[in-house]
């Protein structure tokens, strides 16, 4: 189905032609390419505001991942043929990201799809409240960027490094 793939910030540079191909290798390794995606690359006051509208947290954040109906259990995801075969959206603050990008020597292009596989996981339902739910989460990143890593040559690695 369809990709949303919009970049409406204008602090950082971005490829966009290869940050699409990047997540259409996403949905085709997560299976989920049947489903309509929205990625938002977005300015640090939206994200700050809508994580401050949606988790109470007055801060910018990475990412933020909304998805459009609930799943019972992590990886459970409606009928793809049905009418709700939409998974949601995730926002992207890039010129967060960009920033620790800097701050840790790492190269964004290769950071964008760890952060991508992590807002695509919590729109699947996985989640890192707990140590159980981390260690889920975890493998279940690590599993989507080996098989990524294996199709464009990246050397891309899990985005959650910290347990909760």
């Amino acid at each position: 189905m369809t990709l949303l793939l919009r970049n409406l910030q204008k602090a950082v540079a971005l490829n966009t032609p290869a940050l699409k191909k990047d997540v259409q290798v996403l949905r085709q390794v997560m299976h989920i390419q049947r489903y309509d995606i929205a990625v938002l690359c977005v300015e640090n006051d939206k994200m700050q505001e809508l994580n401050r509208m949606y988790r109470g947290m007055d801060r910018p954040t990475d990412v933020l991942s909304f998805p459009a109906s609930e799943v019972r259990a992590p990886g459970k995801l409606p009928d793809p043929w049905s009418d709700l075969a939409d998974l949601g959206d995730i926002f992207l603050g890039v010129g967060l990201i960009n920033d620790q990008c800097k701050q840790e020597g790492t190269n964004l292009e290769l950071v964008l799809p760890a952060i991508i596989t992590h807002g695509f996981c919590h729109l699947m339902g996985y989640d890192h409240e707990t140590k159980e739910q981390w260690e889920e989460m975890r493998e279940q990143e690590r599993s989507i960027l080996e098989s990524f890593n294996k199709l464009t040559g990246h050397r891309t690695r899990p985005f959650v490094s910290v347990l909760p």
